[in-house]
């Protein structure tokens, strides 16, 4: 609980601002909802996709905010109530976030990437805990604020700013000082802001390709907006990547001086990197890593691509610890992610949130690298209102790599799901190649019959949807397990 005249604690902010209302009211809470504004709250009016926050201001005032930010030049100006004006309210709702949070944990690790950066958190965290260190972690999966690990409450994997301080704060209070946050690049952004008052001791960068262009419109700003991770860095701290790393010139110019750069590679030449490791076994469920005659890592997991998330998850370990770990590791699964279905009939069936073109390549080139002569049956979709630039290439990986491939539902939102098929068929039909395509909006039909499709040699991957709870539609979302679908089609099938 704060005077409003002490949330400015950035006179550039202010300056940005037009502001309407001359007194002082005291501040307890900031919202996106005006049906969660309650007295001495500042009401933060957003412009979405569907809804426009403005609208709502009447009743946010109604229900006791005394303070409305918005980006519209409005119609009137209630008495007792201060307007402040920005064109970005979210970079508002920061700062005044992270003054009303006082204490913060000590030592925040930012992690980000386009594929990877849940995994890596999920290993980070798991490594950490091994070696005794207490710690929080805020992924798309997972959240411990001190009191337990459970599921993500939330559907963004970095929440709105009210959401990710009250987290924060929880995190001090349970005596928690070390915190794994998964960036995204919308909470990176400038015009996203959730994350731009928060300094991190360290920073993990996993793969940069290409997402959210709806978001950021083009590459370059998005590449842009992973970059302020580093500017965020404290000086002294650290940034570990992979080596190679195509943007290794635009993290050594963001970060600060004295910030160290810490690279790790994998099954190189001449072992390049600060950290090298091999791999000394692996198939195509596991893989095994040395990083000395001593020091190895085991992985539930063969494709390559986890054992970098292991990989960079250590090099941070390590840092956070303050000393290089030298016992042998062994991580367990992390849920969604190539997710071996137990079955023997019909098929052998894999579900993975991959969802990008990126990722379906590295999992399809896994794949028949190990089973060169068997089908791959792959069930996908895209999600609606979201980056439509990475659908044609998703269909072309899908179409160059797989034997059929069945279209399906991921979260249309209010985006027609024949537009969303059309752009995909479109990669599709850019090869040359005869694959049955089959189109079966209901997800849970598209499972039943491409189970059916299947042949017992055949490996069918289910792509999209990996640890996620629901499916969201135009005016409604359906509850949603994957792996419990599955298992209850398999089941009748045995009946």
């Amino acid at each position: 609980m704060k005077r409003l005249s002490v949330l400015w604690t950035n006179n550039k902010v202010r300056s940005e601002c037009r502001i309407y209302g001359d007194f002082d009211p005291i501040i307890e809470s900031v919202s996106f909802s005006s049906h969660t504004c309650s007295p001495n709250s500042v009401f933060i009016a957003m412009q979405g996709l569907h809804f426009d926050g403005h609208a709502f201001i009447g009743d946010a005032i109604a229900n006791g905010a005394k303070v409305i930010v918005h980006s519209k030049v409005l119609a009137e100006y209630a008495k007792k109530v201060v307007y402040i004006h920005h064109p970005t309210p979210r970079r508002i709702a920061s700062l005044f976030c992270h003054t009303l949070a006082g204490p913060l944990p000590s030592s925040i690790i930012g992690i980000t990437g386009t594929d990877g950066k849940s995994t890596t958190c999920d290993f980070l965290y798991q490594i950490l805990q091994s070696m005794g260190r207490r710690c929080g972690i805020l992924s798309t999966i997972s959240m411990d604020d001190g009191s337990g690990l459970r599921d993500s409450p939330y559907r963004q994997s970095t929440p709105e700013a009210p959401e990710l301080y009250a987290f924060l704060v929880r995190c001090y209070n349970n005596g928690i000082q070390t915190v794994l946050l998964e960036t995204t690049s919308h909470g990176l952004s400038v015009e996203g802001a959730r994350l731009i008052d928060l300094t991190f001791a360290g920073a993990i960068f996993t793969t940069i390709t290409s997402e959210h262009l709806e978001f950021h419109q083009t590459h370059k700003r998005y590449v842009e907006a992973k970059m302020n991770l580093a500017r965020q860095v404290v000086p002294g701290g650290w940034v570990v990547l992979p080596h190679p790393f195509p943007y290794y010139s635009e993290v050594e110019s963001a970060v600060q001086s004295g910030t160290r750069i810490i690279t790790y590679s994998l099954d190189t030449p001449q072992k390049q990197g600060d950290i090298p490791a091999t791999t000394v076994s692996s198939n195509w469920h596991s893989r095994t890593l040395a990083l000395s005659p001593s020091l190895s890592i085991s992985l539930p997991y063969g494709p390559s691509y986890y054992a970098h998330n292991a990989l960079g998850a250590y090099v941070a370990a390590s840092k956070i610890m303050g000393k290089k770990i030298d016992k042998s590791l062994s991580l367990a699964s992390v849920p969604g992610r190539f997710e071996i279905v137990a079955t023997d009939d019909p098929c052998t069936i894999i579900i993975d949130f991959a969802h990008t073109a990126d990722a379906f390549e590295r999992l399809f080139s896994h794949l028949h690298s190990y089973f060169p002569h068997r089908r791959l049956i792959v069930l996908f979709g895209a999600a609606g209102e979201r980056d439509r630039s990475k659908r044609f290439p998703m269909g072309k990986s899908a179409a160059q790599w797989c034997d059929a491939i069945f279209l399906t539902d991921e979260d249309p939102r209010q985006e027609p799901p024949a537009q969303i098929e059309d752009e995909i068929r479109q990669g599709i039909e850019s090869v040359a190649s005869k694959r049955k395509v089959f189109s079966i909006p209901n997800r849970q039909q598209a499972i039943e019959t491409a189970i059916e499709f299947c042949t017992s040699s055949d490996i069918l991957i289910l792509l999209g949807k990996g640890h996620e709870k629901t499916i969201q539609y135009p005016h409604h979302q359906i509850s949603w397990n994957e792996h419990d679908v599955v298992a209850n089609v398999l089941q009748k099938r045995s009946l």
